[in-house]
């Protein structure tokens, strides 16, 4: 591998785009759309338009995880879904750390093999489309990191301290080129967290991974994810941890959901509320609660509202 793993803000961005693509994430409509919402509520105060289209459709990462078919099928898919952005002629941002994994690695895929490329396309043609491998993908995350100073002088309420600890996830931080941080000790999320106020938190399992995908989905919930959650949670318990944080909608169905299982299991008492990045920006701008979907929560955010002083409104 030649190209640079870490890169800064700056380099990734030489210019805040005017324009993005946002892909939808079937996990963020289905279990928090909340977070969506959120994200354009921060990008239209930031000025960044955002273009979607209705023909876009599932990464297909999870199917693909999960063996349900073979790996020619997820190529069409992406190819398919990137050929979309590409009529728009943008680059294309992420909200889910697994559609940012496997758009990124099926896309290299067929950059770095033709056949592949050429493979995709017959399948897609049938239907209209061409994908070149012309759109760059990027998580909506770094976007947040590239402009936190712009972020920053938007704050409307303070976090006022609210001890925040972070949830990188892995698939992110487990990419080989182009991201914003080293995977074994990142901290541009907690640098997003002070600049808006807040109080990261580095309690010990920040870099445990949620266990959601094929463990929680499908296999070993009760026999290896729970443990492995209750490890987590009991570090940031232990810490201090009064919010955490995601960037991935996948991430915060393992973390959220999950909770009154593991205190039924081990009859301890955690109640973290989990939420996305996004929304924790949003909800530090000023964006009404009621259009940041923390109704979908199943760890309540009334106790984190009230420590803000934010009215829940209707």
């Amino acid at each position: 591998m030649t190209e640079q793993r870490v890169v800064t803000p700056e380099e990734l961005f030489p210019e805040v785009p005017e324009s993005i693509f946002l892909f939808r994430s079937c996990t963020g409509s289905m279990e928090y759309p909340g977070t969506e919402n959120a994200i354009k509520e921060v990008m239209n105060k930031l000025g960044v338009k955002i273009v979607m289209d209705p023909d876009q459709t599932c990464c297909s990462g999870y199917l693909l995880t999960c063996s349900v078919y073979k790996p020619e099928l997820s190529l069409a898919v992406t190819a398919r879904n990137l050929a979309i952005v590409e009529k728009q002629d943008l680059d294309t941002y992420v909200f889910c750390n697994g559609c940012y994994g496997y758009n990124r690695e099926l896309a290299h895929i067929m950059k770095h093999n033709p056949a592949y490329m050429q493979m995709a396309n017959d399948v897609i043609a049938k239907q209209g489309y061409k994908y070149e491998g012309k759109t760059e993908i990027h998580h909506v995350q770094e976007l947040w990191c590239r402009l936190k100073d712009e972020i920053a002088a938007k704050v409307v309420h303070s976090l006022k301290g609210l001890k925040v600890g972070v949830h990188y996830g892995c698939h992110y931080l487990a990419q080989q080129y182009h991201i914003l941080d080293d995977g074994g000790y990142p901290t541009f999320h907690e640098e997003i967290i002070e600049a808006i106020g807040g109080t990261p938190v580095f309690y010990k399992e920040r870099q445990l991974c949620c266990g959601y995908s094929v463990g929680r989905g499908i296999t070993h919930k009760e026999e290896m994810v729970q443990p492995h959650l209750y490890k987590k949670f009991m570090s940031a318990k232990d810490a201090g941890v009064q919010l955490m944080t995601t960037v991935c909608p996948g991430c915060n169905v393992g973390l959220d959901r999950e909770q009154p299982n593991i205190n039924k299991r081990y009859e301890d008492e955690f109640n973290i509320p989990v939420i996305d990045l996004s929304q924790l920006i949003a909800l530090a701008l000023g964006v009404p609660v009621k259009k940041l979907g923390f109704e979908a929560n199943t760890i309540s955010l009334n106790g984190i509202l009230t420590k803000l002083g934010i009215e829940r409104g209707e």
